[in-house]
């Protein structure tokens, strides 16, 4: 037997493995057996971890009264292969840093079904064929796994290398409008031998478009884009949607494991649309960088050329809003410019409507947390030193700097108090009685 004949009877000996071990997980989390997947226990399972924090709005709590009866509406659609009616079709515009995001508010009927296909079905069979870098979406990962993954790289790296190493950033085009449905198909049929799971989870991803479709006027036009959509032929997956963040995930898998195991990177890190590879040479980046494109080009993604890039360590690059940089034998880490001057536009607006009554005090100093709490990944002393002064300019340091507690021990209790604080105002402390001389003087 010769050198090709091993690897081939390798290739074949670990393609019986996989197959194997994919078995025998399948049998033991039914997670593809329709059956056994869309059962009356599993949404009811849904529901109470689903109900958490959202009980005070009116529409759980009136669905959750006739839970049983909705239920077994929705389960009668769904073995008709059809979706109940989605309650909600409009749609949220918002513009983030000059990007238009459209986003679909998901109902709370509608949330119990997407929870139901994901959690019994979508993850159990996804999560075990994911890298371990790829850090959104999944149980115990997130940003900032996966921003501690790129730093222990990059250490790593400085260790081996020094100064001498480059990093390849990419980023995907428009990546939940881009990814088509083809795609999404396909991918899941890698995944499951039941092929009624395939088009329950299609059928959501398509519920969130047909409504838009039915409303053009052209009915030449309409009826093009509908048979379009039935035939996996449009693209776009909802921003908002629990199956969409799961389709987002599994869908550059194929690239994932491509940079990893074909090309051996073991420096790279995906959060969503966003990644980073480390490598030693620029020549094998870009010899990389040329059968990414070719892998995404059979998924149906485009890379965003203008923060697409190699650059060598001792310059900038960021990653999930940290720039960092080689400085000798140290990496640097520092805020992203362009956030530090959206928050320092925020502030200033935010002024103007505690002045006009229209926003609370309380709500710009749960604003100015959330920012310090991100402040901290980086090394920021001199940005939130001056954060901290224009906050103090503007709201008088409102629960935050010394002035504000130099002002309310001066002046007394003040009326600027949080809502959870207010009751401390209340309680009783050992110092009001004063102390045992002060009673003897009595």
């Amino acid at each position: 037997m010769n050198q090709q004949e091993r690897i081939r009877a390798r290739i074949e000996r670990d393609k019986i493995r996989r197959a194997e071990k994919k078995a025998a997980r399948v049998k033991t989390i039914k997670a593809d057996d329709y059956d056994k997947v869309m059962t009356m226990q599993h949404y009811y399972n849904s529901i109470k971890k689903y109900r958490k924090g959202v009980m005070w709005k009116g529409k759980p709590q009136k669905y959750c009264q006739t839970s049983m009866t909705q239920i077994s509406k929705t389960l009668d659609y769904i073995d008709n292969y059809k979706l109940p009616p989605l309650e909600n079709t409009s749609h949220i515009t918002l513009f983030e840093r000059g990007k238009e995001r459209i986003i679909t508010p998901i109902q709370f009927s509608d949330r119990i079904t997407q929870r139901v296909i994901c959690d019994y079905s979508m993850i159990p069979m996804i999560r075990p064929t994911l890298i371990y870098d790829n850090g959104a979406s999944t149980e115990g990962k997130g940003a900032d796994f996966a921003r501690r993954r790129a730093e222990n790289f990059l250490r790593e790296s400085i260790k081996d290398y020094g100064e001498d190493f480059y990093i390849l950033t990419f980023d995907f085009k428009s990546f939940f409008d881009s990814i088509p449905h083809s795609t999404c198909y396909n991918v899941l049929n890698e995944y499951y031998e039941d092929k009624r799971i395939v088009n329950l989870i299609m059928e959501v991803v398509k519920s969130y478009q047909r409504p838009d479709l039915l409303k053009i006027k052209n009915n030449a036009e309409r009826e093009f884009s509908l048979k379009a959509l039935e035939n996996n032929q449009m693209k776009g997956i909802c921003l908002g949607s629990q199956i969409s963040q799961i389709l987002a995930l599994v869908v550059p898998n194929k690239l994932d494991h491509y940079i990893k195991d074909k090309r051996s990177m073991k420096r790279y890190v995906r959060y969503m649309d966003d990644g980073i590879i480390i490598h030693q040479s620029k020549e094998v980046l870009q010899e990389l960088y040329k059968g990414m494109k070719e892998v995404c080009d059979t998924l149906g993604l485009t890379f965003n050329e203008k923060k697409t890039k190699i650059v060598k360590a001792t310059k900038e690059f960021s990653f999930l809003k940290i720039k960092y940089r080689v400085v000798g034998k140290r990496l640097v880490k520092t805020l992203v410019r362009s956030g530090i001057v959206r928050m320092r536009r925020k502030l200033k607006k935010f002024k103007i409507k505690v002045d006009n009554g229209v926003m609370e005090l309380d709500d710009v100093y749960n604003s100015m947390q959330s920012w310090l709490a991100h402040a901290k990944l980086a090394q920021s002393y001199h940005t939130v030193k001056s954060m901290l002064k224009l906050y103090d300019e503007l709201f008088g340091g409102y629960k935050i700097t010394k002035t504000y507690f130099r002002k309310l021990k001066q002046g007394g209790l003040s009326d600027e108090i949080l809502q959870g604080d207010k009751w401390a105002v209340f309680r009783w402390d050992s110092n009001d009685f004063g102390t045992s001389e002060d009673t003897v003087a009595a």
